[in-house]
This record gives structure tokens, sequence and C-alpha cells, in this order.
């Protein structure tokens, strides 16, 4: 009696503390202000807009979009510890910049707030010059400070024949010979829009201007809204009717006849975007075409399907098969452009003869939808039963001729269907009479092939096994398949002729982890005061259990498209299967960031090597304009070279006979040559300077920099 007393105190005790214990899990709140916020010229384009780019700001992969990233990446902690690689990113690293792309790299890392944003406006009908409009969000507290930002940037372009004007209102312009340019921008609602063009007017620039108004129903939304209704992503769009015209006009004739075969001069618009909608991360392509051309062998898709599953799926596969006569026209296209003479009607009539049922039957009994599905039991396949009298007959004409067995059991009340029949028929061997029984021949022989399968709801579901189905009819099929796709997986598959999709347990939470491994590895490189500690845990996200990755292949009336699908990012493909995850995300950055990186400096310097190079140039012709032979062009003579500055990227410069070298720094720029040079020799007619012809040893990915090709 003692001991029931001891614990029963005892265990009242622990019940106690644990009751009263104020340990419980903390839950993150949003961020009142997001990193990055969304694009604004995309909802009031102009109906004249023939394309439309926007590109991501550079913190776009670390701001919160709706994703399964929603909270990870939008609640405060996280965004102060952003800022602090921002910070140290612009102390750090774009401060040891040269002048200007010190300034260019701080005005778009620091103050940038949106995606830039081009939009190409035709003028008038038929002009071939569009109006480009650029537009961005900048987080200028003012316009003064904004407008003394801009001319400090833009100080030397006078230099380069650029006259910059700019008003106290946030307005200003720039003109140069034939092109000229006019912006706004406005600190209360941090909207920056700028418009040029060549050949053009300020009038009709600011007539572009005053038409950029909120525009819902413009013939981009569609398309943009299925790839990235975020307006905070990667996406690009191309009215292909309007500017087709003026393509097709330039165009060789076997081209353009080449073109008019395939039906692409009839497209509509073209999109293409790396962004969010309806909750899931999207790499889409989206081509808006008529039913031509090549589109003739695509059938248009309208999936409708009715499956139910055991607990939630897993994974689903869906192939939408086409009808009889798309697979004819299908065939003999194909045939003809192979120069095969071969039709489906003969392969149906070879069939008919094997089987007793022709392709065109079976065709029509099943589908269109042939589905792969997982759930709690198993993995099973599925479609829909058109004709179930035909479908009878079918059974019975390959029972007789492929020595067939065909019989139905019932499993609780269930029907149970088995078609069992030879793999390899006798007459595939010449004489089994005679082979010995433990002969290759002979045990091939004996292995049958077996369909197991129950019909639900009208739809056939076919297992390897019969053991899954008497499971699946023991527990009853109760979720729908086609609403877990929707709603859970973010796939609308009812233009799919192609779709997969599957679930991976705790994908976001896996993903979450490595992500603060990549901020680790950001911080690093840019020397941040980097606070590992302060960022959440993966159970105060409230992150789905599951998370979907998917791919499909649309085409409906109007469009043709393909899809990715994502939880979070792209980089659930890498993380989903667990393992090589920080090999993965260190090899990429090892094999693209850091390269770029490098690239980006040399890039850099070489813009102060071209400002020496010109301003020699420039020495050498003014003295030859002067009346100076080219003997007499020399560096030190004549003014050339006078007052000169050479850069970090600069080894030594030489002048000879009217030829600028400059010699770049071979520790910088080294390729394997001792002497690393851009050659720039004069180009003369009637004894007049009217250009140069430049020659470089320089890797050819930097030769454009300091040559222009």
């Amino acid at each position: 009696m003692k001991r029931f007393i001891g614990a029963f105190l005892t265990a009242s005790l622990m019940f106690f503390i644990v009751a009263c214990s104020d340990d419980k899990k903390e839950t993150v709140k949003p961020a009142d202000k997001p990193l990055v916020q969304s694009a604004w010229l995309q909802s009031s384009l102009p109906d004249s807009t023939v394309a439309y780019v926007r590109v991501p700001t550079a913190w776009f992969l670390f701001t919160g979009q709706d994703n399964g990233f929603k909270l990870a990446q939008n609640n405060e902690a996280h965004n102060e510890q952003v800022k602090a690689i921002q910070a140290a990113l612009n102390q750090n690293i774009l401060t040891h910049l040269e002048a200007p792309v010190d300034a260019i790299s701080k005005l778009f890392v620091e103050h940038m707030t949106s995606p830039l944003e081009v939009a190409f406006v035709q003028e008038s009908a038929g002009k071939p010059m569009p109006i480009m409009v650029y537009a961005t969000r900048f987080n200028f507290a003012d316009n003064k400070t904004f407008n003394d930002t801009l001319v400090a940037l833009t100080a030397d372009l006078k230099a380069q024949g650029i006259n910059h004007t700019a008003n106290d209102d946030g307005t200003g312009s720039f003109s140069m010979p034939g092109a000229m340019a006019r912006y706004q921008y406005d600190a209360k609602t941090q909207q920056f829009v700028m418009a040029t063009g060549f050949a053009t007017s300020f009038t009709v620039l600011s007539n572009v201007m005053e038409s950029i108004k909120d525009n819902p129903q413009h013939a981009m939304q569609d398309i943009e809204s299925q790839i990235d209704s975020s307006g905070k992503g990667l996406f690009g769009w191309v009215n292909t009717k309007q500017i087709m015209p003026m393509l097709t006009m330039s165009l060789p004739p076997q081209q353009l006849a080449e073109l008019q075969d395939y039906g692409l001069d009839q497209m509509n618009a073209i999109g293409f975007g790396y962004g969010v909608s309806e909750g899931k991360t999207r790499l889409t392509m989206l081509v808006d075409m008529p039913k031509v051309g090549i589109r003739d062998f695509i059938p248009a898709v309208n999936n409708d399907f009715d499956i139910k599953t055991v607990g939630t799926p897993r994974t689903m596969a869906l192939l939408s098969i086409p009808t009889y006569e798309e697979q004819v026209r299908l065939f003999n296209s194909i045939n003809k452009a192979k120069g095969d003479n071969a039709s489906l009607e003969e392969l149906n009539q070879q069939v008919v003869e094997k089987l007793g049922f022709s392709v065109e039957q079976l065709a029509s009994v099943f589908g269109p939808e042939l589905i792969y599905f997982r759930d709690d039991v198993g993995g099973f396949t599925a479609t829909k039963v058109n004709d179930p009298e035909l479908m009878q007959q079918m059974i019975d004409s390959l029972v007789k001729n492929a020595e067939g067995n065909y019989q139905v059991t019932k499993h609780q009340g269930k029907e149970i269907h088995l078609l069992e029949f030879k793999t390899i028929t006798n007459d595939k061997f010449a004489d089994l009479s005679n082979a010995t029984p433990l002969s290759f021949e002979k045990t091939l022989s004996k292995i049958n092939s077996r369909l197991y399968w129950t019909i639900e709801n009208g739809y056939l579901i076919y297992s390897s096994v019969p053991q899954p189905l008497m499971e699946r009819a023991s527990r009853r099929p109760s979720v729908s398949l086609a609403e877990w796709v929707k709603e859970k997986q973010g796939q609308d598959v009812t233009h799919s002729l192609f779709a997969a999709t599957t679930s991976v347990r705790d994908l976001s939470r896996n993903s979450y982890h490595y992500y603060l491994e990549a901020l680790l590895m950001v911080a690093d490189l840019t020397e941040a005061d980097f606070d590992i500690m302060a960022l959440p845990t993966a159970d105060q996200m409230d992150f789905a259990e599951y998370g979907a990755v998917g791919f499909k292949l649309d085409s409906s009336d109007k469009y043709l498209g393909v899809e990715l699908t994502f939880e979070q990012s792209a980089s659930d493909i890498l993380f989903a299967g667990g393992g090589m995850q920080t090999v993965a995300v260190t090899g990429i950055l090892a094999a693209v960031a850091i390269p770029a990186y490098q690239d980006y400096t040399k890039r850099a310097k070489l813009a102060q090597a071209t400002v020496t190079a010109n301003s020699l140039k420039s020495q050498v012709a003014y003295a030859q304009a002067m009346g100076e032979s080219f003997e007499e062009l020399d560096l030190g003579k004549h003014g050339i070279g006078a007052d000169l500055s050479t850069a970090e990227a600069i080894e030594y410069v030489d002048v000879e006979d009217g030829v600028v070298t400059i010699y770049l720094n071979p520790m910088t720029f080294g390729n394997g040559y001792s002497d690393v040079y851009a050659k720039y020799e004069p180009i003369v007619e009637k004894d007049i300077i009217v250009g140069w012809n430049c020659d470089s040893n320089l890797d050819y990915k930097f030769r454009e920099r300091v040559c222009g090709f």
C-alpha cells in the first residue's frame, strides 16, 4: 500500500510540474515590412506595350513570398540579419570598387527596393523603334536626396556629350546626340520611372509616361498571374502578335516560309519566368498560340478524373492519351518527316491479326487519362473505362489469341479481376517439344504476365499483385486525388499532356536548415556581423509537414506551356532527397557565384583602362588634326600622355606612330601571355583619323569591355 501511495504521489507531482510548465513553443510573427517590394509598372502598362522584362533585385532570394518560406524569410530576426549582410556588402566590397561602378552598385544594391522593370512601348503603329520605359522603387526619403545622388552619379557624363538636367521636384532629363531620356521620382510612393528613345522628342517621352496608368485588363496580366503573381520574381513577356508584322518583313523568303509552316507567325504572345503563384514557386514558360502549324499535332487536353485514395496520396503521374485520330495524324507526320511510308493503319491491322482487336478500339475504351498514384496502401495505375462491353470483348479476344486466362474473385464484396497470359507465346520459338526442361526457351515459355484490377466509379484501378487491391477494398478510399493535386501540390492538371508531382516529408524544414547554411556562407564572404543564433528554429515557422515538387506539360486551346513547381525554391530538387546538400550548395557557389564576382570586378577595372585609352586616343587625334605627322605621334610628344594617370588594372601605356597600346596587369588579367594588352590603331581617311581598330589578347569575355566586340 505504501508503494502504491508513493508511486501515486510521484506521478501526481510530475503531472503537476508538466501542466504548470510555461515552456511553450514560441511562434514567429511576420515582419511589418518585407525586404523587397513588388514591382509596380507591370499593372500600369499601356496597351501599346510590345514587350516587358522584370529583373529581380539582388535580395530576391532572401525575401518572404507566398510560398513555403513565407514566414521563414519574412520575420524581424531574419530581416535584421539580412540587413547586416547588406551593410557588410556595401562597406567591405562595394566601397572597394572603382568609380563609377561603386556608386552604381550601391544605388542598385542599397537603394533599389523592387525589381527593375523594362517595358518596350510602341510610339505608334508600324514604328520600328519602341520607347523603352524603366521603372523600379528607390528608398530615398525625399526628392532632393535622390537628385543629389543622381547628379553625383552622372557628373562625368557631360565629358562624353551627355547633358543631365535635374529638377527639385524629382523630374529630370538626359540628352545626347540621337537619343534622350526623361525621368521622374516620387518620394512618397518611392516610384521611379524613366522613358528613353532614339530619334524621338521630349514630348513623345512625356506622352508615353503619362500613358502609364492602372490597366488591370492588359493582355499580359493573364500570363503573368500564372507565372509570378508576386511581382518580385523574374518575368518576361513578348507580344509577338504586334511585333510579328515587322519581323516577317525583315526575314528572307525561305525563313519566312518555315515560320509560316510551323504556324509561328500566328503566335499571340510568349511568357516566361521564375516566381511565385498560388502558394508555390514556379519556373514556367507559356506560349499563347492558336491550333495551327505545330500545334495541329499537339492535342488540346481537358482532363477530368474522379479517383479516390486511401489516406493522403504522396505521388501522382498523369499521361493524357491522344485520341486515335490524333495518333494517326501524329504518326503520319513523324513518318513523313523521316521519309518513311509506314502508316498507323498498317500497325493497326497487325494488332488486329495478332490480338483480335484494333488500336483504335483500345484507344476508344480507355482514357484519356492514364494515372499512376501512390497512397497509404501502395502504388496503383488507373484509367477510365469508356465502354465496359467493348472492354470485355477485348479481354475475351486476348484470352483466345494470347493463351490467356481470365477470372473474377470477390473480396469483401469487391470484385477483383485477373487477366493472365503467356509473356512469350509458343509461336515465338520454332519447336519446344525437343527442348530440355531447363533450357532457356522452355523456362521462358513458363513465365506468365498477370494484371489485377478492380472497377471503381467507372475507373480501372490496376496493381501487379492482388494484395493492394484487397487492402484498398477493406480500407475504403475517400480522399480525392484531383483535389490533393490542385490544393496541396499547387498543380492545375486540367490541360496537362503529362504531369508528375510528389510530396516530400519535412521538405520545408530541411530546406530551411540548408538556407541557413547558405546565409552563413554569404555572411562569411561579405564579412558581416552575423548572428545565426538570433534566427528562429524550424518548429517556430509552422512549416507544412510535406512539401511539393512537380512538373507538367500543358496544352489547352489557348496555351502551350511547361512548368516546374517547388514548395519554396528550385533548390528543393537538390534537398528533397537529403544528402550532399552542403556539397551542392558549396559547389554551386564555387562554380557560379565566386567566378561571376571575380569576372565582375575585372570588368570594373577594365572600365578605367578604357577611360585611359580613350583619353590617349583623343590626344593623338587632336595632335594629328593640328598637322603633326604620324611619326611624331608618340607618348610624351605634342601633349600625348600629359596629365596621364593610370589605374590599378594598367601595367603601363605606350603610344608610337599614333598607335595606342594599354598593357594590363598580368597578375589580374594573365591568360598565358607575358604581356596582356589592348592595342588601338587609327583608321585614316583623307589624312584624317575617322576611327580606331582594336586588337587584344585578353580573354574573349573581357574584350568587349575594351574593344566593343
